[in-house]
């Protein structure tokens, strides 16, 4: 081998190992990114479960609102009604006599 073979030879060596050096570099990079990924999903799976949690408390609240009201306006108009009753027995009492 010639001097300007070993030169090559070296110069070809370094950039084999820089271009090593950098491809662990990436990967680990590569694994890192991975695992922050990762988290990220899980994050936003565990926020869509709450998600879907707190939706269904809402629709239930939104149900149990109805219905109480339902049951309110129910009793009220019944209380109202038997207050007109009373109040048209009563002038039906004073037209009688």
């Amino acid at each position: 081998m010639t001097e300007k073979d070993r030169i090559v030879m070296a110069t070809f060596e370094e950039k084999l190992h820089r271009l090593v050096y950098e491809h662990k570099q990436l990967e680990e990079a590569n694994r890192e990114l991975s695992r922050i990924l990762e988290e990220k999903e899980n994050t936003l799976k565990e926020l869509q479960q709450r998600c879907s949690a707190i939706e269904k408390s809402y629709n239930d609240l939104k149900q149990a609102k109805i219905i109480s009201l339902t049951a309110e306006g129910i009793d009220g108009t019944k209380e109202r009604i038997s207050r007109l009753v009373r109040e048209i027995d009563r002038c039906i009492e004073s037209l009688k006599k």
